[in-house]
């Protein structure tokens, strides 16, 4: 056991919630209680893009009581998220400064990308057989209050993921209106998400065949209350069960739901929304049985934590899926996959060779191995100034467990490795200092990596990198005539002695 438990505080934007743990010599998270509290910090908030006075004190006070109760377990360490609500008000970081400056607490507000991250890092946790169960189509439905992301694995790959905002308050709210305007306020809201859905299905890979669907919120510990199963279980359910829920929510009126079925007034709206969603994805698959597992976000921060800090090892690595994603993505954009694994195995060699010289962190090597499988996806819409193009792909699809600031590296090594300035870049100027160095140096490494290959003929057969003296020798066996490498190697190795302090060498030795 650690001397101190670890708090997680999760802000929704319906809830706050408290989750205390405990962890194990092994690593081991244990929960030891957990605490919710409904706060509406959401209420409102995507209509009127503000977080109001009434709702940050209503915060303020569930949060000092999150303080006393890390007082009574002695608390080592806290994590304090929030989500969507925060995310998308307009006076979020005066509001997350009133709050530190109340309660104590310093909140960090998760993007998207980082909190479905930790969603999914709790859903893998809850199944030991996950790399298993994603052999076949599995679906990974989010919903937040405020958006939805659909993340699809097969092969047992993280394939595709994709963000709607098409979250169950955020349509409620914004349908509010309509529900005493019109006797058919169903049928509208039907229309409504159905129209959000088939944007996603547009884009969504086709031709994988589904047989796993899990979808958790905090509203569906309420659908499996009305179902008839503990609404703390990780429930499968049959179609049938759910499609009975379903219609039974179409009869329902939130105060009936409030009154008779014990659903909080603030959730009640809400299931209908959920559910809706859900049923289309539902036909949408065609699977029988949904997986509805109790995880939280909390669950997927602290499963993170042991995992990165206390070395407990997760049955899948969590990086590994930014991989599978990248290279899936540059399938999708018809990038030629023979070149991207070229220089995918090029770049990481000179990293590694390059490893105690450069400064550069492990995290890194990931960033650059990334950079290195999309380097090309903008060829897909635009033959020139193709590294423009893939800079705002990469910025669109946002890979589930980059950071914003790590984000932006991958994609800022790609705008660049191609041009012959970086330094006059109006994207790498916003750079902090510290930030400028990573990326010049992981996008020297490209550059270098890429000129290797630079007629994508994969002409070399064999190759070694290696330190000498002062130099970088990159030592290649190859059958054909080499002359265009050598040329570009020229032309794209000044960076790399620029920022590293050391040349690069390129030896060719012609076999036959």
């Amino acid at each position: 056991m650690t001397n101190k438990p670890v708090a997680v505080i999760d802000i929704g934007s319906i809830t706050a919630r408290i989750k205390i743990f405990d962890i194990n010599a092994k690593g081991k998270p244990k929960l030891i209680e957990a605490v919710r509290k409904v706060t509406h910090i959401g209420s409102g908030s995507f209509i009127s893009g503000r977080i109001e006075t009434a709702q940050v004190d209503a915060l303020c006070k569930c949060l000092n009581m999150f303080r006393d109760k890390c007082k009574e377990y002695k608390v080592s360490k806290v994590f304090c998220v929030a989500t969507g609500a925060f995310r998308d008000a307009e006076n979020s970081d005066v509001v997350v400064e009133k709050i530190r400056n109340r309660t104590g607490f310093r909140i960090d507000v998760l993007d998207n990308s980082m909190e479905r991250y930790y969603q999914n890092i709790a859903v893998q946790a809850l199944y030991p057989d996950f790399k298993k169960m994603t052999e076949d189509g599995t679906m990974i439905l989010d919903l937040g209050a405020g958006s939805m992301q659909a993340t699809v694995f097969d092969k047992s790959e993280l394939v595709f993921s994709q963000n709607i905002l098409l979250g169950a308050m955020r349509v409620s709210e914004l349908l509010s209106d309509l529900e005493n305007r019109t006797t058919h306020y169903k049928d509208v809201l039907e229309e409504f998400v159905t129209q959000d859905l088939n944007d996603y299905h547009a884009v969504e890979p086709k031709g994988i065949i589904y047989k796993t669907l899990i979808a958790f919120s905090g509203e569906m510990g309420y659908i499996k209350k009305l179902a008839g199963y503990d609404p703390l279980s990780n429930a499968v359910m049959s179609r049938d069960d759910f499609l009975k829920v379903y219609d039974y929510l179409l009869r329902a009126r939130p105060t009936d739901l409030t009154l008779k079925d014990n659903v909080p007034s603030p959730i009640a709206p809400l299931l209908l929304p959920a559910a809706l969603i859900v049923k289309n994805m539902l036909e949408y698959t065609g699977v029988e049985n949904i997986h509805l597992p109790h995880v939280s976000l909390c669950d997927g921060i602290i499963w993170d934590y042991c995992y990165r800090h206390m070395k407990y090892k997760l049955a899948v690595k969590p990086d590994s899926y930014l991989v599978s994603m990248a290279r899936n993505t540059a399938k999708r954009y018809r990038c030629d996959k023979k070149h991207i694994e070229f220089v995918e195995t090029a770049s990481l060699a000179i990293f590694d060779e390059m490893r105690k010289y450069s400064g550069l962190s492990e995290r890194d090597r990931l960033l650059l191995q990334l950079a290195a499988i999309m380097h090309e996806l903008g060829k897909f819409i635009a033959a020139r100034d193709y590294s423009e193009a893939s800079y705002d792909i990469i910025m669109r699809i946002k890979p589930i467990g980059l950071s914003p600031e790590e984000l932006n590296m991958v994609a800022l090594v790609v705008r660049l490795y191609s041009k012959v300035n970086l330094y006059n870049n109006y994207y790498y100027s916003l750079l902090t200092p510290s930030g400028k160095v990573t990326v010049s140096k992981l996008t020297a490494i490209l550059r270098l990596a890429d000129s290797l290959n630079a007629s994508h003929k994969e002409k070399i057969k064999k190759m070694t990198v290696f330190m000498q003296g002062d130099d970088l020798h990159i030592s290649c066996v190859s059958e054909a005539d080499m002359s265009f490498e050598e040329w570009a190697f020229d032309h794209r190795c000044e960076l790399f002695e620029e920022v590293m302090g050391i040349k690069p060498v390129l030896r060719v030795r012609r076999e036959k």
